[in-house]
This record gives structure tokens, C-alpha cells and sequence, in this order.
């Protein structure tokens, strides 16, 4: 989840680094969605927060409001060859904690900013720009580029022997991208309508609050309690795929109903895709957080999400 749709297609988010160029602005969201993975914390235990601007943000905007923080100070963290070599000390100041805890997996966060700096150094010319001209405005090349050439972008589970491709945060990136440019110039991706919704643990929490998912009565329970689940385990990959099959059920749904009432012809191009239904989901969760309380998320501690 995530996503810079909060701010508007085409518009930046409100987190967003002001008078970024189109170049540093691509870095900026290659940064954010890198490290955009596990903000949660046990039951009963505090989230990170951090404090700026005079309000508090937890979750994916806690992540967004230290970065954006150490570029108002003059810190250009969004830049590849800044990252390449950070350390976990300035990672530690980045993300100073205004609650009593810390950012989860920090120092994986730190492990792969040194991998992605290193990657665009020696395939890409250190270039984020030339990573996304490389894909060819292919949503799906962008994807598989993230995907081959950077180990934290390479989300792939094994289920029942077979293996499942998620791919969440090298998606969302390509999303980011489109939603952020409003399809347009780096944005302008032939293919934007082939990407699925992006499986995390918020947009799940939507569709079982909206009947789209159902659990066992056993899977509840333990989720209820806060019971992690494995990586890689069964019903992670249940969760994952499911919610990635819910959305484009309701894709479907929504394009019949439409029909139905005259609003759009047999020879329709989606003007709304999985990503826009992602982006719906993941807001709903965070705005209506208290009444999703008796549905929970699952709590997996990993890089991919």
C-alpha cells in the first residue's frame, strides 16, 4: 500500500520534498518505495512515530516524514550516490524515534539502500532516470528490471512447491511512478492497467473488513492475538494472492456495473485499473482505523512488504 495517490494524480504528496526536478523526483519515490515495507508493531506495543511539521506520523508517512525531513536540513538522501554508502548512525538520525519505538529493520533498510546505490552505479550509470527510460514505457519491463536486478525488489514466495510472484514493491514503484506524472512524460506506461493491487498486510485488512476475504475462525483467533505469521508460510501466500484476486474481482464488478448504467461502451479501455483500487483500500484502512480494529492485519516481519 501507500502510494502517492493521497496527493492527487499528478500531484505530489503532501511529504513530498518541495521543487524537486522530474529527475529527483523519480529518486524521491525510488527511495520511498525501497524502504516503503513493515511499519507495524506487536499488539499492545507502540508504533514508531516521528514528529514533523508539528503533527505526528506513524506507518508509511512516518517513513516519508523523516526522509523528508533530512532533505529540508539539507541532507540529499534521495540521491544514489548519498545512499550508496550510508551508514546505520545516519540512518538512526534520519529516523529519530518521537515514541519509544524504534523503526523496524533498520538496518536491513540500510543494507539495501547500499545494494540499490551499487546496482544503479553498475547497471544504470547511477541513474534512476535511466532505469525507468530502460523499461521502454512498460510497466511490466519496469517491474521485471526492479525485480532481476535488485534483491529487495525480488518478492517471490514457493506455495505448495510452485512459485508465486507478488512483486509488491517493485509494482508499486511503477505505479508511483505513473500516478505520480499523471501518465504522462516518465509516467507514460503502455501497459499501467496490466499491474495487480500491491500485496501488503493494510489492503488485506480492507477486504476482509469488506466481506472480499473471509479467514478460518483459527487463522482469526491468532491473528487477533497478535500471532505473527512466517514468512513463506501457506497462509501468508493465502492472504497475498487472494487479496490480489479480490481486487481484480472487484475490478471486473466495477467495469459490469458501469456498463450496465451506459457509463462506458463494450470497446472500454479502463480508465481505472487494480492500482487506483489499491490506493482506495489502502486510504480507507488508515482513515477508518478504529472500526477496522476486529479486523486484523497479518503481522509477517519481511523487507517485501
Amino acid at each position: 500500500g501507500g502510494g502517492v495517490l493521497v496527493g492527487g494524480f499528478g500531484q505530489p504528496d503532501a511529504l513530498e520534498p518541495p521543487g524537486l526536478m522530474p529527475e529527483e523526483t523519480l529518486e524521491w519515490l525510488f527511495l520511498v518505495d525501497m524502504l516503503n515495507f513493515c511499519f507495524w508493531s506487536d499488539k499492545n506495543s507502540p508504533l514508531f512515530s516521528l514528529q514533523y511539521k508539528g503533527k505526528q506520523w506513524t506507518g508509511y508517512q512516518s517513513l516519508c516524514a523523516g526522509l523528508a525531513k533530512a532533505v529540508e536540513r539539507g541532507t540529499l538522501i534521495y540521491r544514489p550516490s548519498f545512499y550508496s554508502d550510508i551508514t546505520l548512525d545516519v540512518m538512526r538520525s534520519v529516523f529519530t524515534s518521537s515514541s519509544s519505538a524504534s523503526l523496524p529493520l533498520l538496518e536491513e533498510r540500510v543494507r539495501i539502500l547500499k545494494e540499490a546505490g551499487s546496482v544503479l552505479e553498475e547497471q544504470f550509470h547511477g541513474s534512476v532516470s535511466k532505469l525507468v527510460l530502460s523499461a521502454n514505457k512498460s510497466a511490466q519491463k519496469l517491474v521485471q528490471l526492479l525485480a532481476e536486478n535488485f534483491g529487495s525488489f525480488h518478492d517471490v514466495s514457493t506455495y505448495k512447491g510452485k512459485s508465486v510472484t507478488f512483486l509488491k514493491r517493485a509494482q508499486i514503484f511503477a505505479a508511483d511512478v505513473w500516478s505520480r506524472f499523471g501518465g504522462k512524460d516518465y509516467g507514460e506506461f503502455t501497459d499501467i492497467d496490466s499491474l495487480t493491487m500491491f500485496a501488503d498486510y493494510r489492503v488485506p485488512q480492507s477486504l476482509l473488513y469488506f466481506g472480499v476475504l473471509e479467514y478460518s475462525s483459527d487463522l482469526m483467533d491468532r491473528l487477533l492475538l497478535g500471532n505473527h505469521l512466517p514468512v513463506g508460510s501457506e497462509e501468508e501466500a493465502e492472504i497475498r494472492g487472494c487479496s490480489i484476486w479480490g481486487v481484480e474481482l472487484i475490478k471486473q464488478k466495477l467495469v459490469e456495473m458501469l456498463k450496465e448504467k451506459g457509463k462506458i461502451s463494450n470497446s472500454f479501455s479502463p480508465s481505472f485499473n487494480s492500482i487506483l483500487i489499491d490506493y482506495y483500500l489502502w486510504n480507507y484502512a488508515k482513515l477508518h482505523s478504529k472500526e477496522m480494529s476486529p479486523f486484523p492485519i497479518h503481522r509477517t516481519r519481511t523487507i517485501f512488504y
